[in-house]
């Protein structure tokens, strides 16, 4: 989130994971396509059109009715964060090309389609991108339409058929002028100018996805030492900043943080960066948030520029940029109960938040630290685990008397809404993991650390396709190090004292 094993053939590494984790749901034979289209002639907005492929060898369409569904809630947002205010001009068509009923249930984000009898072949609407990013004031939560540049989050525009979830995606995306195209689906440099097609296993793969065009989109591959998984920096900058050095920061979080973990779960990662001039005091930059083989950035063009940063500053963004990273094993492929399969319209309540943010956190920490010479990634370690324990000395007292599963009920909503909460939650959960760490290592001579438990705890969840309960988890990490962890996991969920 701000302040996404082990079982991987590469090219089977995330499908047949994401459809096991959505309820069972009736599926059409053939994939659902989702088109986007961005005009200059209404700049406002982005079009998109879901078409429906056979159910049968005799019928086209889906029966109806059903619900079309738009998301209030994101993977990893810990919040409300409705898009449905923001779609227009909804209309749906039958197998005769002609317009059936599409009534908005006003008190969600539904909309009924269709009358029972008919087929839907199709359906249309418009999202206001613009009055999205005027309305929502986190950036990190917004799609942008700026001068010669359209950025767009998956979740904020796609809608979904209920009982379609796992449905396979094929996405196709235009733009009127002829403008360079990138997907996170499919990144390619050079990026295909005013047509490009992806797939995607399923919704969420397809919402959790981001689409970027527009002239003055700026796209580089960034090679690894000895190859490497595939990384792309995809960036609509509003002034200055060295997107080389950008490049050069995230490359090196990535290396290391796969270097932790053993294995990447994706085939390539993208760096979608956006570097803005604020629409005004009230709008929030300088946040981030992870996805499945993506991680979105969004800075100010006032803290933006890396070239005249500090060290420590250079250092603040490599972070991020890792820790990030490191949430595409940490919640997004291990995680506690709620996580998934994920609610779209309601933020779930979820009681390990410690563990998403916390462990997540540590692990970037110790990808840096295995790098480094020992003493050196002593006191980086100690460093950081210092300024952790410094934020939960000085909570209020309230947050302090929290459990840890309380505070992440909390969490579900609060997270960055009253950073307090969230910056406790990743605080206490980190030194909890460092507490893991060092009394592994202890008892293995070193043999074994946190980083054997993690790893086997990836190889659980893919083999298991569920999410663990707290209860399992010493267990779990037991099978991998021979260390019981259970007495810490139980002191560290109880209010600090």
């Amino acid at each position: 989130m701000r302040t996404l094993f082990q079982r991987f053939a590469i090219a089977a590494q995330v499908l047949p994971f994401l459809i096991l984790f959505m309820p069972a749901l009736s599926c059409a034979q053939g994939p659902i396509t989702y088109r986007v289209r961005y005009d200059v002639a209404t700049p406002q907005v982005v079009r998109v059109t879901l078409e429906f492929a056979s159910s049968s060898d005799t019928k086209t369409g889906i029966a109806a009715p059903f619900t079309l569904i738009m998301p209030r809630a994101v993977p990893g947002g810990y919040a409300q964060r409705p898009y449905d205010p923001f779609v227009i001009n909804m209309l749906a068509h039958g197998a005769n090309g002609l317009a059936v009923d599409a009534q908005r249930d006003e008190s969600a984000p539904r909309w009924i389609i269709g009358r029972s009898g008919e087929r839907v072949v199709s359906i249309d609407y418009d999202v206001d991108v613009k009055r999205m990013e005027r309305e929502v004031v986190s950036a990190a939560d917004s799609s942008k339409v700026r001068n010669a540049y359209v950025g767009l989050l998956g979740y904020s525009i796609f809608a979904f058929i209920e009982k379609h979830e796992s449905d396979p995606v094929r996405l196709e995306i235009s733009s009127g002028p002829a403008w360079p195209i990138f997907s996170t689906l499919a990144p390619k440099i050079p990026a295909p100018i005013s047509t490009l097609t992806a797939q995607a296993a399923d919704y969420y793969g397809l919402a959790d996805s981001q689409i970027m065009m527009g002239s003055k989109l700026r796209l580089r591959e960034v090679p690894g030492e000895n190859g490497g998984v595939p990384l792309f920096l995809a960036a609509y900058v509003e002034g200055d900043d060295d997107l080389q050095l950008e490049g050069s920061l995230a490359r090196e979080a990535l290396d290391r943080v796969v270097a932790y973990f053993g294995k990447a779960p994706f085939a390539h990662y993208t760096v979608a960066l956006e570097v803005l001039k604020p629409l005004s005091d009230r709008h929030e930059y300088n946040f981030s948030m992870e996805h499945l083989d993506s991680g979105t950035f969004y800075f100010d063009t006032n803290r933006a520029l890396v070239t005249r940063a500090s060290d420590a500053q250079r250092e603040i963004r490599r972070f991020n940029y890792a820790h990030h990273m490191a949430h595409s094993w940490i919640p997004k492929r291990a995680y506690g109960e709620n996580y998934l399969p994920f609610r779209w319209e309601m933020a779930p309540i979820i009681e390990t938040i410690w563990f998403n943010e916390g462990f997540a956190r540590y692990a970037a920490i110790e990808a840096f630290a295995e790098a480094m010479p020992r003493e050196k990634a002593a006191h980086y370690r100690r460093e950081r685990l210092d300024r952790l324990q410094g934020i939960v000395d000085s909570a209020p007292p309230f947050l302090r008397a929290m459990s840890l599963p309380e505070l992440s009920r909390e969490g579900s909503f609060l997270y960055s809404a009253d950073f307090r909460t969230g910056m406790n939650l990743f605080s206490r959960g980190a030194l909890m993991a460092a507490e893991m760490d060092d009394a592994i290592q202890a008892q293995t001579s070193g043999e074994k650390s946190l980083r054997d438990a993690l790893r086997h705890l990836l190889e659980w969840s893919a083999e298991n396709q569920r999410a663990f309960r707290v209860e399992e988890l010493p267990q779990i990490f037991h099978e991998a190090t021979g260390v019981d962890t259970t007495a810490i996991l139980n002191r560290r969920l109880q209010p600090v004292q």
